[in-house]
């Protein structure tokens, strides 16, 4: 399968867009609660200076631009997951477009939150001991799934195969 750069731009924002806004969505009926977005900006500038682990993400020390980092990377990430998807799929000779297959990907792509980033913030496996008022394991669980749900719609928009 051969995409254009944009379609891969397209497809791979798509999957975050939805992602951040049905999860906005989801908070806001008190289904999940995530953790803010500036923590996740702070924790992408400490893996960048090469000190990716802490005792709480939230009591290291403040980073300039925290969001405006966070969100760049969130995307970037959204958009290589994706293409990752798009490739294995067309590997496999499975169907990209099948929405029940990008969701199961957008749920097996938790293993990042549960396995690497929480706990590096300091927050255990599955977010296990994510700060008070926060729902780490089941935020992140939701959340993907809205990103693989996201994925299938990205596709459909970028006119992916």
């Amino acid at each position: 399968m051969s995409l254009t750069i944009w379609q891969v731009l397209l497809a791979g924002a798509v999957p975050t867009l939805v992602m951040d806004i049905l999860g906005v969505v989801a908070s806001r009926l008190r289904l999940t609660a995530p953790l803010a977005p500036q923590l996740l900006g702070r924790w992408f500038v400490s893996v960048a200076r090469a000190h990716p682990f802490h005792d709480d993400i939230a009591r290291a020390a403040a980073a300039r631009h925290e969001l405006a980092i966070a969100l760049p990377v969130h995307y970037a990430i959204g958009a290589v997951l994706t293409a990752f998807y798009v490739w294995g799929t067309s590997r496999l000779g499975w169907p990209a477009r099948d929405p029940w297959l990008a969701m199961a990907f957008g749920l097996c792509t938790n293993v990042l939150p549960w396995l690497l980033m929480f706990p590096a913030m300091g927050y255990g496996f599955f977010g296990s001991h994510g700060p008070a008022g926060t729902k780490l394991f089941i935020s992140s669980l939701v959340n993907h799934a809205l990103f693989g749900l996201g994925i299938w719609i990205g596709l459909q928009t970028a006119g992916v195969r």
